[in-house]
């Protein structure tokens, strides 16, 4: 039988098979598709120079190649087989025939993977759309066939990386293509990249649209929840520092109350004594004017520690507005009437974030007062400490090289 006859009885038989058992949801790989593979194969295998029973072999092959997709998509290179073989079987070919045949529908399939000239040429036309200008066009027609098929719907990104995945590991292997479809199917690589940036953009965008609304919902769920339920962790550290500062602040006067005492007691000893018996005893004045001073000096300091600062004591509704009163300190509303402290204590108390600014800055504000304390409290130790040393010194030369000796009775008297 010539081999043209076959290839007309194979179109013949493809045909009909298409009108009885094609499914309308295979929009792609339909009749039209089919006959743009065959005509390929035909165009790629004269330029690879086949010869007539290479052809037909290609051809033929060609026409069965996706006949399987009728059943399924997985697997379906086999499907196709099937049909082929029971078309062979029906006609005078030898089982040579059948079995290239057979080998050139399978080298189909992904990844292909083709062995001889005859199959590069059918994996090649099975595949030029990628190098063709309505390429884009099919692509659609194929995703469409695939969801609707699989039931699985793809988004814009999805399809577009698998696309660009397909091309990245398809291959044309004969010189035709090569020539003829590697530069427009490198323009649709260019062009699936271009778009799959775009997508990732766009989704990395709406990525952190979602993250900012979830966030703000969480905010919002939280402050919810810290309205109903208050953090006694929070409340606990509070009280911790207030009960800190207090304790300090106590200490320091406690220190200062002592200096203030013994420097008091130290000068009204220096000036009902020693000053009215300076006369009797002149080698005594400088040691006596260091103590004075020493102690003096130590003294302010130590009163410096316990002195209070007065405020106005006064605040507006647009310092509260604004939130910038602080109602937690007595400074700064005791000469206010009682119905706007009253007011401004409520508005605090329900604006946490208010609440806890005041508490926060009250305990700066209270550290910043310790601090001067303790900063003046120390010039005031270190004052009385080297100062009584130095008038120590001080009188024990005054005595030791005065040449009259010193009369301690009248001194004591």
């Amino acid at each position: 039988m010539k081999s043209r006859s076959i290839v007309d009885m194979a179109e013949h038989h493809v045909k009909n098979l298409f009108l009885e058992k094609s499914p309308p949801e295979n929009i792609y790989h339909d009749l039209n598709h089919t006959v743009k593979v065959v005509e390929a194969s035909k165009i790629i295998g004269e330029a690879s120079n086949l010869s007539e029973s290479e052809m037909e072999i290609a051809l033929v092959a060609a026409w069965f190649h996706d006949v399987g997709y009728f059943n399924k998509i997985e697997e379906h290179e086999k499907e196709s087989i099937r049909y082929a073989e029971e078309f062979l079987n029906q006609v005078e070919v030898d089982a040579d025939f059948k079995e290239k045949v057979s080998s050139c529908i399978l080298a189909t399939k992904m990844p292909q993977n083709p062995k001889s000239k005859i199959e590069e040429v059918v994996c090649d036309a099975d595949l030029h759309h990628l190098g063709d200008e309505d390429f884009f066009k099919k692509n659609e027609l194929l995703r469409t066939e695939v969801e609707q098929k699989n039931g699985e719907f793809f988004s814009n990104r999805k399809w577009v990386k698998n696309n660009i995945s397909f091309f990245l590991n398809h291959t044309f292997y004969t010189n035709y293509a090569r020539k003829n479809f590697e530069e427009q199917k490198n323009r649709h690589l260019t062009k699936l990249q271009k778009q799959y940036r775009k997508y990732s953009e766009k989704k990395e965008k709406n990525k952190l649209k979602k993250d900012k609304i979830a966030i703000d919902e969480e905010k919002l769920r939280n402050k919810k929840s810290s309205e109903k339920k208050a953090d006694r962790g929070i409340e606990t550290m509070f009280r911790n520092i207030m009960r800190t500062h207090v304790s300090f602040s106590s200490m320091a006067d406690n220190k200062a109350n002592i200096m203030i005492s013994v420097n008091t007691l130290l000068l009204t000893a220096i000036v009902a004594i020693l000053m009215r018996k300076l006369d009797s005893n002149p080698h005594l004045i400088a040691p006596t004017a260091i103590i004075t001073i020493m102690s003096l000096v130590t003294l302010i300091y130590a009163v410096l520690v316990t002195r209070p600062v007065v405020t106005a004591g006064t605040f507006t509704r647009e310092d509260i507005e604004m939130k910038r009163a602080n109602l937690l300190f007595f400074g700064n509303f005791y000469n206010m009437d009682l119905k706007n402290f009253q007011w401004g204590m409520l508005e605090m108390m329900n604006d946490k974030d208010y609440l806890y600014g005041n508490m926060i800055k009250d305990f700066y504000y209270l550290g910043q007062v310790l601090g001067t304390k303790y900063k003046y409290l120390r010039i005031c130790y270190n004052i009385f400490m080297y100062g009584l040393i130095i008038s120590i010194i001080a009188f024990a030369i005054a005595v030791w090289v005065y040449e009259k000796p010193t009369d301690l009775g009248i001194i004591i008297e």
